[in-house]
């Protein structure tokens, strides 16, 4: 249903004020307080007597206002913030009891509060347009508080005792949290004689709140013993992570769950995809620069004030999600399925760590101990020296050291963004489809797009964005990836915009360069891919820019036929005898997940690049300790020469850098030979 339809089908329309406390420039470190907003949400007796699995954006609107005034209740302010939605919603019986002890001020919480979280409960009578009058339990789940409910976050699988990971079938942070608020729910409407045999009822959430009410709310599609069936179950939920690993989570059984999604905030994107978990419902996704342009830009401006009056700061873009992307193939590459996140034993210079156990100590000092400890937070960047340095990097540039990664998340942010596709009738239902194409360059070549005017809104330079354009209007989504020499632009399909290209060397004959045309969904997955190899600049691109649609036109392109399915794995061999305490490779035993870490300690590492397309540019890093050397890089079936065994070719390597890049054609195997110093 788009906005439009939306808002002829509600007749009986009221906005409903309330108030909220925004933290997030204080946070952030521009502002010592923080503001208080007065704001206005729609309600609608009438939503709930329509069908539940047909989206509503009237209703995403309203459910993500709740939910942003559930955010920093506090004893000190007496919790007026969620207390003031529900009772201007009409509700009686409001129960915010999980508040008193799952709060920032309580100090046992940071100790204790794992898989729990605080949530609102209310109920009331809503009336169709006939008369018909039903009872309404609307039910609202916070997202994380500075506790250690961050590490349920974090807890995907740490039951599993026996190695055998097949079995996992919800991420069990979030699940258990689930259960627990389902036992919480019936309680809520035992104790108040809620008659729910016809009743509605409403589930809510954002962030954690949100992938544990989709969780729940999946719950209640299946277990009817609280007696609200699929056609009575209303849920909303907005940057909710991934939750389980069942083939039918988009079945008609869980169409009435919906997922608002900012193709840019990564929490959405974990655990990653490639391990084949997904969320319950149906994915929805927020108008971005890199995925919906021209929605995008109908809104921007307006976006831009609203957050600036309501946070007091600038909003941190990242202009496109393509930082996202790389985040999720960087954790994937670390870990390509849940056992090696639990078993696979990781080097870094602070020493040997899984990711389970590196991930849950990053969260401990990032997010359970306040963000009062940031910037001790960055002293965590030993841990990084190694296989997880690119993933921590992520963090320190955009969540410590800069503010895009939260803005991005940030509740005002999704709820701004659903009031205006309200007032400008865009339709996120159609996020999935990209109005953009994305054309990326590997090679010494400069990219200029201008726009049907004359203007310049896209401008690649020596491997460096033109950021001046991020101070003009129309401006385009532009990425360079310094690891892998890719420089991208995400030209939009609608309008005529003019792409060129530049040599930036003298003889541009003898540095061809490759190329590739894709179109993307908003969580970075290929959908189309067509790659160019080898093409050489002409020489007149030395002083003057060359038409890239002509130039692919003399060039043979090659249409990739499958995507995101071109892997290159990395083994691990070495030569010569390691302390008996040490190892080239190592894994725990099954449901070993001890800290410390038992011995053998690894003193090397190597990522391979997950999950690519035919013409993407990938990179494969290998790490050595203080007492291995990196020999390099081999063909399958090749080792150094002088490797023992009869079992290998001795051969060169391909290369000796550590950090290796190489276009991809196919999948491969790669590796990594070490020898003892």
């Amino acid at each position: 249903m788009t906005p439009q339809e939306a808002k002829q089908h509600s007749t009986n329309l009221v906005m409903v004020p309330t108030t909220f406390l925004s933290h997030f420039a204080q946070m952030c470190g521009q502002a010592k307080e923080r503001f208080e907003n007065d704001i206005e949400i729609p309600f609608d007796d009438s939503w709930f007597f329509a069908p539940t699995n047909v989206y509503n954006p009237y209703m995403a609107w309203s459910a993500m206002g709740i939910c942003l005034t559930g955010y920093k209740n506090l004893p000190s302010n007496e919790y007026r913030y969620i207390r003031k939605s529900f009772f201007n919603l009409g509700c009686e019986d409001i129960d915010i009891s999980s508040y008193y002890h799952l709060n920032d001020e309580n100090p046992v919480a940071y100790r204790l509060n794992v898989d729990q979280a605080s949530y609102a409960f209310g109920h009331r009578h809503v009336h169709n347009t006939d008369g018909t009058e039903r009872e309404l339990v609307i039910m609202m789940l916070r997202g994380t508080s500075d506790t250690t409910e961050w590490l349920s976050n974090s807890e995907v699988a740490d039951s599993i005792a026996d190695g055998d990971f097949s079995r996992l079938v919800n991420h069990e942070g979030f699940w258990n949290t689930a259960e627990k608020a389902f036992r919480d729910l019936r309680t809520y409407i035992q104790r108040y004689d809620i008659d729910m045999s016809d009743a509605r009822l409403w589930v809510i959430g954002h962030s954690r709140g949100a992938a544990i009410a989709n969780a729940l709310a999946a719950m209640i599609d299946e277990d009817t013993s609280l007696g609200v069936t699929h056609d009575r179950l209303y849920a909303y939920t907005f940057s909710a992570s991934r939750v389980t690993m069942r083939k039918d989570y988009n079945s008609a059984t869980f169409d009435n769950i919906f997922n608002v999604i900012n193709p840019e905030d990564y929490i959405p994107r974990l655990p990653p995809y490639g391990w084949g978990i997904r969320r319950f419902g149906r994915d929805l996704y927020l108008p971005s620069i890199a995925t919906r342009y021209a929605d995008y830009r109908t809104y921007l401006d307006d976006f831009q004030t609203m957050f600036k009056q309501w946070t007091h700061m600038e909003f941190p873009a990242f202009h496109g999600n393509a930082e996202i992307n790389a985040l999720e193939r960087e954790l994937h590459n670390i870990c390509p399925d849940i056992p090696t996140m639990y078993q696979r034993k990781r080097f870094s210079h602070a020493g040997t760590l899984t990711f389970a156990q590196y991930f849950t100590l990053f969260t401990d000092l990032a997010a359970v101990s306040g963000r009062t400890l940031a910037l001790e937070a960055a002293d965590f960047a030993k841990y990084g020296t190694g296989t997880f340095r690119d993933f921590l990097g992520f963090f320190l540039r955009n969540e410590i050291h800069g503010h895009n990664a939260p803005a991005a998340h940030q509740e005002e942010g999704y709820l701004i963004k659903l009031m205006l596709c309200c007032k400008y009738n865009i339709d996120i239902e159609q996020g999935a489809t990209p109005d953009v194409t994305r054309l990326s360059v590997y090679g010494p070549a400069s990219i200029t797009v201008k726009d049907r005017g004359g203007a310049v809104v896209g401008s690649i330079s020596k491997g460096r964005i033109d950021d001046k354009l991020y101070e003009t209007n129309n401006f385009i989504a532009m990425y360079v990836d310094d690891t892998t020499g890719e420089q991208s632009v995400w030209v939009p399909d609608s309008g005529d915009y003019h792409v060129t290209l530049r040599a930036e060397t003298n003889e541009p004959s003898k540095h061809p360069i490759d190329a590739r045309v894709s179109t993307l969904d908003p969580e970075g997955n290929t959908l189309t891919q067509t790659y160019y190899t080898n093409i050489a600049l002409p020489k007149q691109a030395l002083n003057e820019s060359v038409d890239w649609t002509l130039l692919a036109q003399q060039h043979q392109g090659t249409a990739a036929s499958h995507f995101n399915d071109v892997d290159v794995s990395v083994e691990i061999r070495g030569i010569g005898q390691l302390n008996e305490d040490e190892a080239f490779v190592s894994f725990y035993e099954p449901g070993a997940h001890s800290m410390p870490i038992p011995k053998p300690e690894v003193v090397c590492d190597a990522l391979g690049f997950l999950n690519a397309t035919a013409g993407d540019h990938g990179i494969i890093h290998a790490h050595h300790g203080r007492h291995a050397k990196f020999l390099g890089w081999f063909a399958p079936g090749t080792a150094p020469k002088h490797a023992p065994g009869t079992d290998l070719t001795h051969a060169e390597p391909l290369s000796t850098e550590e950090s290796y890049v190489l276009p991809l054609t196919h999948s491969t195997t790669l590796t990594a030979w070490f020898e003892k110093r």
